[in-house]
């Protein structure tokens, strides 16, 4: 029946040709190009009446196509597209975080007042003093693993990720170059310590995450034997086998378990499928663990999954791979320590994504339930509970992102990007967090059974998108 349904839009076409022809409307060479052109631009949105085959070959898929090629994409497109900016686009003290251990220094990077009532400062043990936990590793203390958002291009994020233990770290999609090595030097001013990069982590092929692999990478190999250099000799660069993104030096896939930061971070590779084929997600933690501490995971997740929302699904192929996300994140045994093996609470799994679109995404998610209530839909306790959450997280993000203070940092780095004037940025929004995600993420509070019910149909990739966006049927996951 399905296969039937398929040829119903190739068999208006055909007829339609047809009947104009006959009546001397157009000539078969004009209808002929008339058809092909509608083929080749794409106009006739993916539906379930035509072969899926008619929507991965058209124009569109040949223009992403360019765009991920090397030729083209990396060497004019890259640039084209992903601007480089000079300054960052959001405040990263907002986001920093440790992994490992409880802290006695003080609380905060921030001025004394400074306000944080807001949930989002109690997540992941809440803000981090960078020079304060820099004082106690210099004097022998333990301090453990940092998160540290670099703020890159119009809103991506890259990250470093700080072994204070080893004094090395690794960061994750390094698109630009000059602002990710600029926040190392920063990091190594306000910590005194003297980090090294040994490690780059993608989490997919497309230009804004990396498109600084192979700069990084020659940057290094140019400076061995140099003092004082950022970058490691040896500098290894990870990504999945079926992206293979560009510049990699270690393919990895599902399940793998890797070690960076000069042995300091344990991280585990997560496949997930959809933004791109080769899409994956680290889960990353405390290489050197101890019982008598708190321990955090940091989920970087690329496009893969936003706070608030999803990447677009360029490249997922049926509903199989939306349910392999899906369950990834609704399976408790996912969030196990890399090194340990023991399961580490979601709400002590901070997500990091790959872009500043939280407020724009919770601001469409609580228009919609707007819209719901205004024509006085009939909700169910979910429903409620779900918008509810949604309504909460976005009113604090907005808080958020009206929330500035000056940086003076920048004045005392060498060779910064603005060496005279303090920086002045909105509050970034991440981390989230996974329990965070399974209350208000569209993708993640669907039923599972509307997900089946999709496969089954066979249904296309819009038909997912209306589903996480209008399905009347989204579980609050307590």
């Amino acid at each position: 029946m399905e296969s039937l349904r398929q040829l119903v839009g190739p068999s208006f076409l055909i007829v339609g040709s047809a009947v104009l022809h006959s009546l001397g409307v157009a000539g078969a060479i004009s209808l002929t190009m008339i058809v092909l052109g509608i083929y080749i631009l794409g106009v006739v949105p993916e539906n379930d009446y035509f072969p899926q085959v008619w929507f991965r070959n058209n124009i569109f898929m040949k223009l992403y196509g360019l765009y991920c090629s090397e030729r083209v994409g990396y060497k004019f497109l890259r640039h084209l597209l992903h601007p480089r900016i000079s300054l960052p686009h959001s405040d990263y003290r907002h986001g920093v975080r440790l992994l490992s251990g409880e802290c006695e220094a003080p609380s905060s990077p921030f001025h004394q007042g400074f306000e944080t009532s807001l949930d989002f400062y109690k997540r992941g043990g809440g803000l981090v003093s960078l020079a304060a936990i820099g004082k106690f590793a210099t004097a022998g203390r333990r301090v453990g693993v940092a998160v540290v958002p670099v703020p890159i291009l119009r809103d991506n994020y890259a990250y470093l990720i700080l072994s204070f233990e080893t004094r090395r770290c690794a960061v994750v999609d390094p698109a630009d170059p000059v602002l990710v090595l600029n926040m190392l030097t920063t990091m190594q001013y306000v910590t005194g310590v003297n980090f090294v990069m040994t490690d780059i982590l993608t989490t997919h092929k497309h230009w804004d995450h990396a498109g600084g692999n192979m700069e990084l990478l020659m940057q290094a190999r140019s400076q061995s034997g140099v003092p004082g250099t950022l970058l490691d000799a040896d500098m290894s660069i990870y990504g999945s086998v079926l992206d293979r993104p560009h510049a990699c030096t270690n393919f990895v896939d599902d399940g793998d378990v890797l070690t960076v930061a000069g042995g300091g971070v344990k991280v585990t590779v997560l496949h997930s499928p959809g933004h791109t084929k080769g899409s994956v997600m680290f889960l990353v933690g405390d290489a050197f663990h101890s019982q008598h501490e708190t321990q955090r995971l940091a989920l970087f997740t690329g496009d893969c999954l936003f706070c608030g929302g999803c990447g677009a699904p360029f490249e997922l192929t049926n509903v199989d791979e939306a349910l392999q996300v899906y369950d990834l994140f609704n399976d408790c045994n996912t969030w196990k320590h890399p090194v340990t093996g023991q399961t580490v609470p979601q709400d002590a799994v901070l997500v990091y994504v790959g872009h500043e679109y939280t407020a724009m995404l919770l601001k469409q998610l609580n228009h919609i339930g707007a819209l719901r209530k205004s024509c006085k839909e009939k909700c169910n306790s979910e429903n409620e509970n779900f918008h509810h959450s949604v309504q909460r997280a976005y009113t604090e993000t907005r808080q958020l992102r009206n929330t500035y203070t000056s940086d003076n940092t920048y004045r005392n780095v060498g060779d910064s990007v603005s060496p005279n004037d303090p920086l002045v940025l909105p509050a970034c929004t991440v981390p989230s967090t996974v329990s965070i995600e399974r209350k208000i993420n569209p993708l993640l509070t669907l039923r599972r059974c509307d997900l089946i019910a999709l496969k089954l149909k066979r249904c296309p990739q819009t038909s997912l998108m209306e589903a996480m966006y209008v399905s009347r049927s989204e579980e609050v996951t307590e």
